[in-house]
């Protein structure tokens, strides 16, 4: 696929309320690829604020992920941007499980212990999650 039809097909997706996807070439930086970038809604995941459910927004996190698209078909991009965001929700849900009665998150992805509990050794910051 060409990126200048990738990156349109990737800017007419929609996701979840509140989350926004934009992709552009990236091709100056790798040969065949699009940057996109999400940004979606969050809630602070300090362990202090669980008891009371989570009551703040963040203000828009985001992710950045770089995409082959040269060797795919229409079918194949929507694949692996759906891929993208999955990554981004595996890393909120690590943030956010939680073991009563002391609100320990024991896969927090920006906690050493997390990252290596879940096997993380590199860290979400790989993905570019913020």
């Amino acid at each position: 696929m060409e990126v200048r039809s990738a990156v349109r097909l990737i800017n007419q997706l929609q996701y979840k309320p509140g989350w926004t996807l934009d992709a552009e070439d990236n091709t100056n930086r790798f040969e065949g690829t699009v940057k996109v970038r999400f940004v979606f809604p969050a809630y602070h995941s300090e362990r202090e604020l669980a008891e009371e459910g989570y009551p703040t927004m963040t203000g828009g996190s985001w992710a950045e992920f770089r995409i082959v698209v040269s060797d795919c078909d229409d079918t194949e991009l929507y694949r692996r941007v759906l891929g993208k965001i999955m990554e981004i929700e595996l890393h909120e849900a690590r943030e956010f499980l939680r073991v009563l009665p002391t609100y320990w998150a024991p896969f927090h992805p920006h906690r050493v212990d997390g990252m290596k509990r879940w096997g993380d050794l590199e860290g979400d910051l790989s993905y570019g999650i913020a």
